[in-house]
Formats: structure tokens, sequence, C-alpha cells
């Protein structure tokens, strides 16, 4: 039986199971037998959404390339994959196990059903939702939490459980909270340390209190302790945890070690899914995760309404419709007087925030907006007064950032930061996009004097990302006095560069330059490495058209963008010269006038060093 609960099993970024679910809708209506599952894992590899392990290099090279795989080439491949299973003899029997294997996190989901023994393959409305044109992940994220329980017929090994996990959650930080408050201390939520230490463990919604309990037992006790003394109390404490939950022997460092490790990434896991639903967010510069205050009547009404304890269901079938269901469970807040009460609430925060930024950085407020007094008495414009709301909030922290960026105090953070994502795989983790998304707008806040920044990937309530800018839109566009840009990152390097990137950089720079009645209007470009394709194509639109008019796209590597953000470091901390919005121009006016001087976009690229060394000599003296 599982000792402990885990969202790494449970549930993975939609984001990232959108294509999966695509692939499996070629196959709706079908018994989910097992020459569909066979055909199914055939299709994963042949749509490049899976790769077999032992792959020679040059078909490796080819799923950088979009085009899906031929049947010649999808035949190679099976014949050159290396598939054994002890059990299994028959070859079609072991693809038909990885195309079960393919489809559990969905049906774990609930965003598929995909089971032999429940008639033919569907996609869910949930699965509908995350295979949208404009999935709303911040609202899939919290109805899955608020229903996702053990037990719950689908996950095996959980029948001893009683708990809604992200509700039980909520309930210890809560508890915590008040109980850290009584004793005269300021509320800080939980630390990392305390999430993986308690949280994963707790598998009963009526050990709430004893949760909360021992966790503020744990927390005097370190605190009562310094240096060396602190940290040992808190390894004996993780190592008494695991021993006494998985029943380990007291001698078994290597399975000790292996368990708090688990426990630490379990806790980092779901940390990052609960923030998702805007309820959580991190504060301390990341080192708590606590409730959100802009959330408050939200919290306070779910707290009100459930326990943390599991629901009974009559079957699979009545589970996967209510964890499906996009609509369920009903929201306790949807009613006049809460929401009212929310929008008081966001109003004086973001009062507050706009009289910070004043005290702060006197005169130099971005944007200044004032509220009406009335509330209405209305469910839908209350509900879009608050939507309204946040996004004042949002772009309000966007106008903080920006201000407080200008100091250049972080600057060494942001090029160590893009730098590492410059040179590692992009596989290595999911989050990479997303933290080099957050990095540039970050850096870009710090370059120069801009009016507005306006990254669009979601951010929480702590102002920090939690998914990426949707791809019908720029990853974030930027204002200045004398011209205007979208900033387009990436980090693709093969040819999917190309196909992902090509035509949509251009398209949304068209669009934007269509919004913005400004003749200089540019795109900023960055990648690890330009794919001699996607040079091609944007050379073409730079020195020739697109849709009728040239586009001043400038293709930077994240290496370039780096030097020029280390230039700008050192012009101002060893000179006292501070890059402005037209010295910015200016780098992108020269790299954008030598596509006139050269008869192919290599040369353009390869002039793009030069152009960076003489924006630097000339430019900033």
């Amino acid at each position: 039986m599982a000792k402990c609960w885990s969202l790494s099993t449970t549930i993975r970024n939609p984001e990232r199971n959108a294509p999966f679910l695509r692939v499996l809708q070629e196959f709706e209506g079908e018994p989910f037998n097992s020459n569909t599952q066979a055909n199914l894992f055939k299709r994963l590899i042949q749509t490049k959404n899976y790769m077999p392990l032992g792959l020679p290099k040059r078909i490796k090279d080819k799923y950088e390339d979009p085009e899906e795989f031929t049947h010649e080439e999808l035949s190679e491949i099976l014949s050159l994959a290396s598939y054994e299973n002890k059990s299994i003899d028959n070859i079609e029997d072991i693809y038909a196990m990885r195309g079960r294997t393919a489809v559990s996190n969905l049906n774990k989901m609930c965003a598929a059903v995909a089971r032999d023994s429940h008639g033919p393959v569907r996609i869910t409305p949930l699965g509908m939702e995350i295979i949208s044109g404009t999935p709303d992940f911040s609202n899939i994220f919290l109805r899955y939490f608020l229903k996702w329980q053990l037990p719950n017929g689908v996950d095996r090994g959980f029948n001893d459980f009683n708990i809604i996990p992200f509700i039980a959650t909520m309930h210890v930080v809560k508890q915590v909270n008040e109980m850290w408050f009584s004793m005269g201390n300021n509320p800080v939520g939980l630390s990392k340390i305390e999430f993986a230490l308690f949280i994963p463990t707790l598998t009963n919604y009526k050990d709430i209190n004893d949760t909360a309990n021992q966790l503020i037992e744990f927390r005097c006790n370190c605190r009562k302790l310094n240096g060396e003394e602190q940290k040992n109390y808190i390894d004996t404490q993780f190592i008494e945890k695991v021993i006494n939950v998985f029943s380990l022997q007291t001698d078994d460092d290597f399975e000790i070690e292996k368990k708090i490790n688990t426990l630490y990434d379990y806790a980092d896991s779901a940390i990052r899914y609960f923030r998702m639903t805007n309820l959580f967010y991190y504060r301390g510069n990341g080192r708590y995760i606590d409730l959100s205050p802009r959330r408050s009547v939200e919290i306070e009404k779910l707290l009100e309404t459930f326990s943390g304890e599991s629901l009974r269901f009559g079957d699979i079938e009545e589970y996967f419709d209510y964890m499906s269901n996009l609509n369920m469970p009903q929201l306790p807040w949807e009613n006049i007087g809460d929401l009212q009460t929310a929008l008081i609430n966001l109003r004086e925060e973001a009062t507050h925030i706009q009289a910070k930024i004043e005290s702060e950085f006197q005169g130099q407020s971005l944007h200044s907006f004032t509220f009406d007094t009335a509330i209405s008495g209305d469910l839908t414009i209350l509900n879009n007064h608050i939507k309204e709301t946040r996004e004042i909030i949002n772009l309000l922290n966007v106008d903080y950032s920006i201000l407080h960026e200008r100091s250049l105090s972080n600057i060494d953070t942001y090029i160590s930061e893009i730098s590492k994502l410059s040179s590692r795989r992009r596989s290595i983790s999911g989050q990479d996009p997303l933290n080099l998304e957050w990095n540039v707008a970050q850096s870009l806040m710090a370059l120069d004097d801009a009016k507005e920044i306006i990254p669009h990937y979601n951010v929480g309530d702590d102002n920090l990302p939690t998914f990426t800018a949707p791809g019908n839109t720029a990853d974030m566009e930027c204002h200045y006095i004398d011209f205007s840009m979208i900033c387009e990152v990436t980090l693709l390097n093969g040819r999917d560069q190309w196909y992902n990137e090509g035509q949509p950089v251009m398209r949304h720079l068209r669009d934007f330059e269509s919004n913005n009645h400004n003749e200089n209007n540019y795109c900023l470009f960055l990648a690890p490495s330009l794919h001699r394709d996607t040079v091609n194509t944007f050379w073409y639109s730079v020195k020739y058209d697109y849709e009728g008019a040239r586009q001043k796209i400038i293709p930077l590597t994240l290496d370039q963008y780096t030097k020029i953000l280390s230039i700008v470091k050192n012009k101002y901390f060893k000179h006292s010269i501070r890059v402005n919005q037209r010295t910015l121009k200016s780098l992108f006016d020269i790299v954008y006038s030598k596509v006139d001087e050269h008869n192919n976009s290599g040369d353009w690229i390869l002039s793009i060093d030069n152009c960076i060394d003489t924006w630097e000599k000339s430019y900033l003296i």
C-alpha cells in the first residue's frame, strides 16, 4: 500500500499532455483493445511525440523536422528500437503495453477514457478543454485539485487513504498561520522543508490538526537552534519520518536517503502545481508557500465547504463523470455578497500598490488607476470587474518591477540564468521555456527606460509565472517613447524552430504593427542558436516584405543577448553610462541596416557580432 501521495504520478502539465490527447483523439470511438493500443503507440512515434531509446543519430536528427515520419520511416524505427519484455514474447503485445502506459496519465486525469474494459475511446470535456485553442489552465487545475482524491478507484494502492490533498493542504497552512500568529509571529505559510516533511505523508483529513501541531512544534524547535545544530535536527526529523512512514530498517542508509529525496521531490511537484490554481503563492523569495491573500474570500469559502474528506462514488464511471466535468464542483464563492467582498479587497490592494510605487519612486509612476466607489449587484458584471482589477494589479506589479529593476541590482542573476538555459538541452525540464520567458522579461525591464513591458505568460498572485505565453500571441511586448517591439523567445534549435517560430513570429509582428501605428515597430527574437531555415524566413521579411511590407526582426542568439546585458552592466557600474531606449533602438537599427549590405541571410547573421561591437564602441561612450 502507498504511504504518501504525489502529484508527479497523478497529473502532468496539460500543455505537455495535449499532443498525446490529439493523437488519442484519432482513435476516438474505437475499442481500446490490444490492436488499438499498439497502433496508438506507433502513431505517437510517427507523429514525433515519442522517441524510442537506442536510435541512431540520423534518425534522432529527423525528430527536429516538423513533418511526421512516413510509414517506411516508422517501420525502420520500430526495427531499430529494442523492445524486450521477459513476460511478453509477441512484439505487438509489447507495443500494446506501451500504448496503455502512454495514456495512463490521461486516464488518471480523467481527460480521456482509454481502457479496454470501459468501451470505446473517448475524450472527456476536460480533455477537450486541454486541446482547445485557448485552454484556461488555471481553471483546469483548480477544478481538478478540488476533486482529485485518494482513494478514487483509478489510482491503485490508496484504499486506506481518506483525503483530498489540495483541500487538506490549505487547511494545514491556514491552521499553522493562525497558530503562529497567536504566538505573536507574522504568518509566513510553510517553508519548503516543512512542506516536504509534513504534507506528502498526510493521508487522512482527520490528521490535519495533528499535522499542524507537529509542524509548529518542529518550527519552534528549529528556531531555538543555530547553524549545524539546526541542520542536524532537521536531518534527524526526516530520518525518523521516513523510517516510521515507510517501515524502513534503521541501518538502511541508502533507502532512507532515497525516501527523503522522494519527499522533497513530491513536495516540489505539489507546490509547483498548487500554485497554478492561483490560491497558493510564493513569499520570502520563494522560500515559503502560503495561501494567496488576494484570494482570501475564495479560500475561506472553500475551507468552510470542504473538510478534505474524500467523497464516495458508486462506481468508476461516476468518478470519471465527476472528474471530467469542468462545471463541478460548484464554486462556493459564486454569489453576489462574496464577489462584492472580493472586489473591494482587490481594489484596496491595487490602491496599496499604487501608493507603494509613488512612495518609492516619486513621480515615476507608469500607470495610474482610480476605482468607482459603487459596487455592482450583478453577478456577471462583478466577475468582469474582478477580472479587470486582477489584471490591473498584475500590471501595477510589472510597473513596480520595471522601476525596481532599473537599478540593475539583479542583472547578474538574469545573465547567469539565461546562459544556463542556452547551454543545456530543452528536455531537461518542462519548466525551462517558462523560466526563459521570465528571465528575459525581467532583463528587459532592467535594460532600459521602458514605458510598459507586458509579458504574456500567466502569473500567480506572487507575480511569478505559472504558464508560458499562449501560442496565438507574442511572448511579450514592450513600449518605449521612440519605438515599440515584441519579444519572442524559444529554446528550440533544430528545424522545428523554423516550423514553430518562423511564420508565427512574423504574423505576431504584423498584428502588433497593425495595432500600434508606429513606423518603428521591432521584433527581438532570441534562441540558443538560429536555424538556417528560421534565418532565411526572417531574412525575406526583413529585406523584402511580409504581407506587402518589410519587417524589423532582430534575431539574436541567447549568448549575444547576454553579451548585450553584460555590456550594459559594465558601462553602468564602471563608467556610469546608462543605456536608455534610444541606445537600445540604435542597436536594432544597426542590425536592421546591415540586411541591405548583404546578399544572403548567412552573411547578415554573421555580421551581428560586429554590430554589437560597433554599438558598444560608438553608442555607449
